[in-house]
């Protein structure tokens, strides 16, 4: 049975996120690719938060309304306006205040089109959006080490 799966060829899960990804580097969202979504998806929904305990679920990226005829987001996508997908929240890079923190990308495949969530949404409102309308989730961790 196929399972649904999230991952980027710019790290694995559970690995290291290259620098560039940081806030203070290039401050770019990280390639992202999904396949195996359940049948009857009609949207996606992507949140990346840091999971460390001392960030507090510290948003880094929400997006809503992603078309499901898409299978990635490519490298650098946020912050361009497109058809294709709607930021709630703009990408913000990792930056941990100290040493390493683990970075959780959650997809969810919806069975619905919208959303339906403002600009500059809570992760809580988010979540009472997506999760009676999800399908199945799909995560990938990627850990950031802040360099000196």
């Amino acid at each position: 049975m196929p399972v649904f799966r999230l991952k980027s060829s710019a790290f694995d899960d559970g690995q290291e996120m290259p620098q560039k990804y940081g806030q203070t580097a290039g401050n770019v969202s990280p390639p992202l690719e999904w396949d195996d979504a359940p049948q009857g998806t009609s949207s996606f929904a992507l949140t990346l938060v840091d999971i460390h305990p001392i960030a507090r679920d510290y948003v880094h990226w929400l997006v809503a309304d992603i078309n499901p005829k898409i299978g990635s987001l490519p490298e650098a996508v946020s912050g361009f306006r497109t058809s294709a997908f709607d930021e709630i929240k703009p990408y913000i890079g990792p930056l941990p205040p100290f040493g390493t923190h683990d970075y959780e990308f959650t997809l969810y495949a919806l069975r619905t089109d919208s959303l339906g969530v403002p600009h500059g949404a809570s992760l809580q409102e988010f979540k009472q959006a997506a999760q009676p309308e999800s399908l199945a989730t799909a995560t990938l961790i990627g850990k950031f080490t802040k360099v000196r």
